[in-house]
């Protein structure tokens, strides 16, 4: 199924604004109206409502003015006996035949003298004393009480509901006796029974407790509606209108509730609304024209608008599929500021540097391509075997040096788990190592294992180094495992040991003889002082020769930990002093200056600076290091040599000069080997003089630089003092 296009798309949002606006004006619309037409259908029925209750009242006010003058008349007042009895027995009757059905004289006692039943008289007298209504009536003189009847009482001819009245009079100031008159309660508004129920609604008057008193509907004369509820929910009490359903005329009504407080009573007036909202067929032939006239210019205004919206937004579509086709020479000039515009600029924006990805992309997949294929190269022709692992200890791949250290083709190792070429013995510590590696506890890991060499699993020593390999997100991924053969090496220091002690032993031989000749020859006494000298030089020249054989013996010895350290109280300014005097002529020669100090001041002839150590290797390590700072020195300087009891307590020996070490060898300073600048030099001096600190439980630091030269800091272990 086709998509639909942008303009289609924008088609269809107008067509469904414009019905939304076209809704939202009909809503509005009707709202208004129908608030408009409910506010005068409210008026209207608040108008029928207070007018019919008004007529209530004025026929409740006309029956009272008739109670009134009935206890006012002459015939009540003047009543004394039997005499009078006809002449108010007719004035009753008058009475009676108006607005009361039943009318009567009562005396002081509440007992009925005069009685007249519809317009006759009648024998049935009751006595009345003990009423609430007649005991009201006598407390409140010249006050007329009244009550609704709702229940049937016995001796009464008036079925209810029906109103009691009773008027006590005391015009003279002494009891003369009370009226009491019955009256319907249809005699308060004849109209409403007469309302047409079906067509124009109902009024009803209630009671306080909800009892109904006059109906249209005669079935629910004297029923008891929940008043209370009424009241309540809706607040109609005072005088207010609403809309309800009305089951009985099937269809709304206007509702009014009103209260007559002089009464007691409520007056309850429903009328269908179809009589208020009467709507003229010409105002809804004109609302209807108003709405589709509003559709249209909403139609037209939204096309005129999304026309300058989409036609950049088209334009920049097209331009995007011809950039996807490859097509870079695509411009896109930004004609407005808006966000059209800034979206044309944007896209211009993201074509220049998509550009640059793509180009970005190919030179990183080309330079990708070159360098896997010099890593391809390193790893085919490395002369150490390489193993690449994953992360489950599986061999991925393997280069020819491995190939042949293993002795096996690259089917038989691929795709197989690296510890079933190791020796069980190293198992353990090479899982150890991998799971470390896997971890990330540590990047590289060393160790010396036992492998399988070819079908036959012959064993051979190889040292195993083996590096973690992580990717971009630093997820580990496997290990780099680099091998290499132990045998030669193994071989090599074997036979350079052998040579050591050969050439040792082979020298200390014949050198004994040498150092023996110079004592036998002096024996003779026959030589001049000159000929004594020159022995003596060759006698020196043995001994110390003798004494580095002896030294490179200790070297070895202190390399293989086997060198028996037996610490003493040594005075480094004894041994300083001989070493002094030993290279006093290439002091000399140089017009080098060797000071003393102790604790930052020249050293006495009588001081002392006792460590504890070995003499023969301390006087070995400052004599090396003197020479060298010597030999480095320039001419006419001096070497400061200061003894000193550092802050922490232990025994310190600076050796200063002025000259500066090659910063390329700074770091290799006490390495073996290491040598420059000296013809001849062995690169032993600095080596040994760390071997023989560190065997007296010592240690030693260099630090140089042209500005300052060159100090070289010795730490004695264990007790020892400065005196």
């Amino acid at each position: 199924m086709k998509a639909l296009s942008i303009n289609s798309k924008i088609m269809l949002v107008q067509l469904l604004m414009a019905l939304l606006g076209a809704l939202a004006l009909a809503v509005a619309g009707y709202f208004i109206l129908y608030t408009s037409l409910t506010a005068s259908a409210k008026r209207q029925m608040r108008y029928v409502a207070v007018s019919q209750a008004d007529f209530v009242r004025h026929n409740w006010d006309m029956l009272l003015s008739e109670i009134r003058e009935l206890g006012h008349s002459e015939a009540v007042t003047t009543y004394t006996s039997s005499f009078w009895e006809g002449a108010l027995t007719e004035y009753l009757k008058d009475i009676s035949s108006q607005d009361f059905s039943v009318v009567a004289y009562l005396d002081q006692s509440g007992l009925e003298k005069v009685k007249v039943v519809n317009g006759r008289k009648s024998t049935h007298l009751m006595e009345l004393g003990s009423s609430a209504i007649f005991k009201r009536a006598r407390q409140h003189p010249n006050v007329i009480q009244f009550e609704i009847v709702t229940e049937n009482t016995a001796g009464v001819e008036l079925p209810p509901p029906y109103i009691e009245y009773i008027y006590y009079g005391d015009r003279f100031g002494r009891f003369t006796g009370a009226v009491m008159a019955l009256s319907p309660i249809d005699r308060l508004s004849p109209t409403m029974a007469n309302f047409h129920f079906e067509e124009t609604g109902y009024l009803t008057l209630m009671t306080t407790d909800g009892r109904v008193l006059i109906t249209p509907d005669k079935g629910q004369a004297m029923r008891r509606v929940n008043l209370g509820k009424i009241i309540g929910t809706s607040g109609l009490c005072l005088g207010g209108v609403r809309i309800k359903r009305a089951p009985l005329l099937g269809q709304d009504v206007m509702n009014a509730l009103i209260y007559l407080p002089e009464m007691g009573v409520f007056l309850d007036a429903a009328l269908p609304m179809d009589r208020f909202m009467l709507v003229p067929r010409r105002l809804i032939i004109v609302y209807l024209a108003i709405i589709l006239l509003t559709m249209a210019l909403c139609l037209l205004v939204s096309y005129k608008l999304a026309g300058g919206i989409t036609r950049p937004i088209l334009e920049l579509a097209a331009a995007a599929n011809k950039l996807a086709q490859g097509d870079w020479a695509q411009e896109i000039r930004p004609r407005k500021n808006d966000e059209t515009g800034v979206l044309a600029q944007a896209f211009l924006v993201m074509k220049g540097r998509l550009h640059d990805m793509i180009r970005s992309r190919d030179l990183e997949i080309t330079a990708r391509r070159q360098s896997e294929e010099r890593y391809r190269t390193l790893f085919e022709t490395a002369p150490d075997a390489i193993s690449v692992l994953d992360d489950q200890g599986v061999i991925v791949d393997v280069n020819p040096a491995a190939l042949r250290l293993y002795g096996l083709g690259r089917w038989e190792m691929v795709g197989k788990r690296t510890t079933d070429f190791i020796h069980p013995e190293n198992l353990e510590v090479c899982q150890l190592n991998f799971e470390r590696l896997k971890g990330a506890a540590v990047i590289n890991v060393e160790e010396e294992i036992i492998i399988y060499y070819g079908p036959e699993r012959e064993e051979r020593p190889v040292w195993r180094k083996a590096k973690s390999l992580v990717d971009d997100k630093g997820l580990f991924r496997g290990v780099l495992a680099y091998d290499r053969d132990l045998r030669e090496r193994r071989e090599a220091n074997r036979l350079r040991e052998e040579l050591d002690r050969i050439a040792r032993h082979d020298l200390k031989a014949p050198l004994n003889g040498i150092v023996n000749i110079p004592y036998l020859i002096r024996k003779q006494n026959n030589l001049s002082a000159e000929q004594l000298r020159w022995l003596q030089m060759i006698e020196d020249s043995g001994y110390k020769m003798l004494e580095l054989i002896n030294n490179s013996l200790e070297i070895y010895r202190m390399e293989e930990g086997r060198y028996n350290f037996q610490p003493v109280r040594v005075d480094c300014v004894a041994i300083l002093r001989k070493i002094g005097l030993d290279l006093l002529d290439q002091l000399q020669s140089r017009r080098v200056e060797l000071r003393l100090l102790v604790n930052n001041r020249p050293c006495r002839k009588d001081e002392r600076f006792i460590i504890s150590g070995d003499e023969l290797l301390t006087y070995s390590m400052l004599a090396n290091l003197i020479k060298n700072a010597l030999e480095a020195s320039p001419v006419g300087q001096a070497i400061e040599v200061a003894m000193r009891k550092a802050e922490n307590g232990r025994l310190e020996i600076i050796i200063h000069n002025d000259g500066a070490v090659p910063e390329e060898l700074r770091a290799s300073f006490f390495d073996k080997y290491v040598t420059w600048g000296k013809r001849g030099g062995s690169g032993l001096g600095t080596y040994s003089a760390r071997l023989m600190a560190v065997t007296q439980r010592g240690d030693i630091t260099m630090r140089s630089s042209a500005a300052q030269g060159t100090f070289v800091i010795i730490g004695f272990g264990g007790s020892a003092s400065a005196d």
